[in-house]
């Protein structure tokens, strides 16, 4: 689900980290997973995904792609107000949803 809302964006992104980062705008994710079931039966994945979108100058554009793009999902989702990182001089915004995956056995 969240490779189709990143690649729905627009936006560059990779899962973790890039080896060797873009000069633009671009994102990465990361989705922890918590299994779910009974009767010793896992069938019921619940994911917690981040994605961290990284801009050399504030790009409201690719907010709103993301934004967008999560949105037409119908999921809820929470963003994180954009800060500068010192370390790697460029601003990031944080996005934060779950969602749960029921599979069949």
């Amino acid at each position: 689900m969240v490779t189709d809302i990143l690649r729905n964006s627009g936006i560059q992104f990779r899962k973790a980290r890039f080896l060797k980062p873009p000069s633009g705008t671009y994102a990465v994710y990361t989705d922890d997973i918590e299994t779910l079931g009974g009767d010793k039966l896992v069938a019921v994945y619940h994911h917690q995904i981040t994605i961290e979108l990284y801009e050399s100058t504030p790009d409201d554009n690719a907010e709103q792609a993301i934004e967008q793009a999560i949105s037409d999902t119908g999921t809820q989702w929470e963003k994180q107000d954009r800060f500068w990182i010192q370390d790697v001089q460029r601003y990031q915004v944080i996005y934060e949803f779950d969602y749960y995956e029921k599979r069949r056995l």
